[in-house]
């Protein structure tokens, strides 16, 4: 469950000060799958940020399964970030020299995961993606469909409750994008929040709920 309450942002731009989130109410449950959209400015990205712990607001409450993360030290908010959260992003964000699998296997190194138990999960996760042919294959020897993927499956890897992806298809051809789209949903379907960030119609439409944002606030009623 997401819960933010009277959420706001500024930051300092020279001698002006940029509210990019305005006094925000949003309310997610578990499971949803939710399109953020809106013109460039209009504080989607800052919203991202704040979802995925990646900055901290100046007001305002944002309670996460229940815990208060803006009081949280950053320790905590770190491994939280590491243990509850996942993130796609436009440019894929891969380490050139790295296969798919050992991209993959990045998170669970990190996490100290064992050799064995590493193994596995990447299996896992590549195999329900369609990967598992091109688990030896290094970036530049992928579609860009099949490197979004990648990225997916190493963002999901360690089983996170909460998916974040700014516009994931922002880089493919319509065909790549609709099998990465297709590709987050089935996630979603298995009980994955999904919040995806888009200036796509189209792709907001597929999703069950959508957030209309506009100079740092949500339009119309409240989004819960």
């Amino acid at each position: 469950m997401i819960e933010l309450t009277g959420i706001e942002r500024r930051f300092q731009v020279g001698d002006q000060t940029v509210h990019a989130l305005r006094n925000l109410d949003l309310t997610l449950a578990d499971g949803d799958y939710a399109a953020v959209m809106g013109p460039s400015g209009s504080g989607k990205s800052t919203l991202l940020n704040i979802l995925g712990l990646l900055d901290r607001p100046d007001a305002g409450s944002y309670r996460l399964d229940g815990t208060e993360t803006t009081t949280l030290p950053e320790e905590r908010r770190a491994r939280l970030r590491r243990e509850r959260i996942g993130f796609v992003f436009q440019a894929f964000h891969l380490i050139p020299r790295l296969t798919a699998a050992e991209n993959v296997e990045l998170p669970l190194m990190l996490a100290g995961a064992p050799v064995r138990e590493r193994r596995r999960q990447v299996a896992d996760a590549l195999a329900a993606l369609g990967l598992t042919p091109r688990a030896d294959h290094r970036p530049d020897q992928l579609s860009g469909g099949q490197r979004q993927r990648v990225a997916i499956a190493r963002a999901t890897v360690t089983r996170p409750s909460l998916l974040l992806a700014d516009e994931p298809t922002g880089n493919l051809d319509r065909a790549s994008g609709a099998e990465v789209i297709e590709a987050l949903e089935a996630l979603n379907s298995q009980g994955l929040t999904l919040i995806v960030v888009t200036h796509d119609p189209a792709l907001g439409e597929r999703a069950r709920r959508r957030i209309q944002m506009d100079d740092g606030a949500i339009l119309g009623p409240p989004a819960v």
